[in-house]
């Protein structure tokens, strides 16, 4: 008897929930990767995306190779691929790691179906999460709406230990003459490769994840609460891209965190517990989406739900580019365009300035960043949008709207961040480096940044729109509670 076992969301060898399961069989192991139709699409996803994912593919399939396997690579529907590997290895059993979106569980529902017709046994493991969507419930027995006691729930559940890497285990016989694919690239698919030298020596696979997390479990976690929301320090933990692909999993994130929290002394505990804080997040919104599969594209609260969004294509426009006007935001999407990546507290930011000074629709932006970043995670992205456009779970309340202003002020007090992605602003004196609309023109000429020729003008006023998107949504929730007498 032989054991496929399906790499999706888990793109890892060490702490691999389906790899241990399948290893304790003692059968032999089919490694096998599906380039899934819909990832190859040429539009699926931007190029670093796209550039970052198959390079953890390439990754995996290198490190199978260190210990003599082979990672079988196939492009096609998960179902038809599954099943003709199976006839062609014997193989009477998958084992794959469970996923919690909505197209995934459809997709895997589909899959066990195909496979259960041609007799095998089909084992979803538990591997993404700590605690999957319907660990956590209320009294009432539903989901928490609230991230609060939710989180309070989360911590006091015992936490399962990460899985030892199998010392050894049974490659099918065959398996390297089986007909595959090499490990794809970006260009395979038609994008074009990454530029840059951060790009060039960038690492995408396992063992840079666990490097990245000791590195921060040593240097950074310590100090993480008081300077995780400033873009300009190297500050955060940087391991997002990871674990939405599994390079590392979530067991080991954890269980690390806990040791520095023992190592920890006086405000250190806080920082590491705020860290453990963004964890429990990811797995809220994980239960969030998976209850509600209508938020992929409609509001969490239906009062919400016909804000009347202008939608002016030229702003949304100008908000990708980062070229708004205001240096806080277009320094965040600069930093998205071109990494890939944006700090977590920019994303708040962009969101609120788009959802509430732009008023563009939240699903516009949440499908831009599905593109571009790197580090994509659905649930995760829903909810932060939805939280930002103040039609989510614990929302922020539609009447505290950011100032971008202000929380680039706060938030970048020195301009560090805003110069790096904004050059142009770099010789802007620092009292006006988050207003320059208000620097002198003899200023302008000095600092070689003339306003509407060098560095764009605002493209609104934050105050009246402020107002403006204020009355959007009070009269969106007047309106639904009309409807429901």
């Amino acid at each position: 008897m032989t054991a496929i076992i399906w790499f999706r969301r888990d793109l890892r060898l060490h702490d691999h929930a389906a790899l241990h399961t399948a290893a304790l069989t003692g059968e032999p192991i089919v490694p096998l990767f599906i380039m899934d139709d819909a990832f190859c699409q040429p539009d699926a996803v931007a190029d670093k995306r796209s550039h970052a994912f198959l390079s953890a593919v390439d990754n995996l399939a290198g490190s199978l190779q260190e210990v003599g396997g082979r990672l079988l690579i196939r492009r096609g529907n998960p179902a038809d691929v599954l099943c003709q590997v199976a006839r062609e290895t014997g193989a009477d059993k998958v084992f794959y790691n469970r996923a919690y979106t909505p197209e995934a569980r459809k997709r895997d529902a589909t899959v066990t179906e195909a496979l259960e017709r041609q007799g095998m046994r089909v084992h979803a493991c538990k591997d993404l999460l700590m605690h999957e969507p319907g660990d956590i419930l209320t009294r009432q027995r539903t989901p928490y709406a609230l991230f609060t006691p939710y989180k309070r729930v989360w911590l006091t559940l015992p936490k399962d230990r990460p899985f030892p890497q199998p010392t050894s285990w049974r490659m099918c016989e065959g398996l390297a003459e089986m007909p595959g694919e090499s490990a794809p690239l970006a260009e395979a698919f038609g994008r074009k490769r990454p530029v840059g030298s951060e790009w060039a020596t960038a690492l995408f696979g396992e063992r840079t994840a666990r490097e990245r997390l000791q590195q921060f479990m040593h240097e950074a976690v310590h100090r993480y609460k008081e300077r995780r929301d400033f873009p300009g320090l190297d500050a955060t933990s940087h391991l997002s891209f990871a674990l939405n692909t599994g390079t590392l999993s979530i067991r080991t994130v954890y269980h690390q965190a806990l040791e520095a929290m023992e190592e920890a002394r006086g405000e250190e505990v806080a920082s590491v517990e705020a860290f453990v804080t963004e964890l429990v997040w990811r797995e809220f919104y994980q239960q969030v989406l998976y209850h509600h599969p209508h938020t992929t594209d409609h509001a969490y609260l239906p009062q919400f739900e016909a804000v009347a969004w202008e939608n002016d294509e030229a702003l949304f426009s100008a908000w990708c580019n980062g070229e708004t006007g205001y240096p806080i935001v277009d320094a965040a999407m600069k930093q998205l365009n071109e990494t890939g990546w944006m700090h977590n507290r920019l994303r708040m930011i962009a969101a609120s300035f788009l959802t509430k000074d732009l008023l563009v629709d939240w699903r516009w932006g949440m499908r831009y960043f599905a593109k571009q970043l790197v580090d994509f995670d659905e649930a995760a992205n829903i909810g932060g949008w939805q939280w930002s456009a103040s039609t989510g779970t614990d929302p922020q309340p539609y009447f505290r709207i950011f100032n971008p202003v202000a929380q680039g002020e706060k938030f970048d007090p020195d301009g560090t961040f805003v110069k790096k992605y904004l050059p142009v602003l770099s010789e802007v004196p620092l009292q006006y480096i988050h207003k320059p609309w208000e620097m002198p023109e003899h200023v302008q000429e000095q600092a070689g940044c003339r306003l509407g020729l060098d560095y764009p003008d605002p493209c609104v006023d934050h105050a009246s729109r402020r107002k403006l998107a204020m009355s959007l949504f009070q009269e969106a929730k007047d309106s639904y509670a009309r409807t429901r007498k």
